[in-house]
């Protein structure tokens, strides 16, 4: 079988939309198949004025140790414009984590509706396990209350993968 078939194949397994993206250093991937058989944090944006707290997000998981991914949607941005969107993430974010800074132009309402997102402005963080079912989400800022609540999840989603 094929990555591209598999990728898709695991999306659909877990209700998501299979989204072909590019991160930051230019690689092409397959959204959410990359996840396949991980527990997984990322951090959505479907804005511009969600970029800057889903930033936040991702340098506090950083810090914590936690490997996320950024999800940024253009879909929304004039497609004129979108080349400069993305080179200007790509000067803002560190090295680290480019390889995990996905950017995508497609599927925007798909994950909006998958996630529950409903307020275009705020980053949504979900958590997902190992099969790639959504196990958890949350629309909002960071702050140390919903950090140990992504913290706690992660850490009982990894200890039923390895039982």
């Amino acid at each position: 079988m094929s990555l591209a078939i598999a990728a898709s194949s695991y999306a659909a397994e877990a209700g998501l939309p299979s989204t072909h993206g590019e991160n930051l250093n230019g690689q092409q991937i397959e959204f959410p198949g990359v996840l396949q058989g991980k527990v997984s944090v990322c951090v959505f944006g479907f804005s511009k004025t969600a970029g800057d707290p889903a930033k936040a997000w991702m340098t506090r998981l950083e810090k914590e140790g936690i490997e996320a991914w950024s999800v940024a949607d253009l879909e929304g941005a004039p497609s004129l414009v979108r080349g400069m969107i993305k080179s200007s993430m790509r000067k803002g974010t560190s090295e680290s984590l480019r390889g995990r800074s996905l950017v995508l132009t497609k599927d925007e309402k798909a994950w909006k509706q998958a996630l529950g997102a409903t307020q275009p402005d705020l980053p949504v963080v979900a958590v997902f396990d190992s099969n790639g079912q959504t196990a958890w989400t949350y629309e909002g800022l960071v702050g140390a209350d919903v950090l140990k609540r992504v913290k706690a999840k992660l850490e009982s989603l990894k200890s039923l993968q390895t039982r």
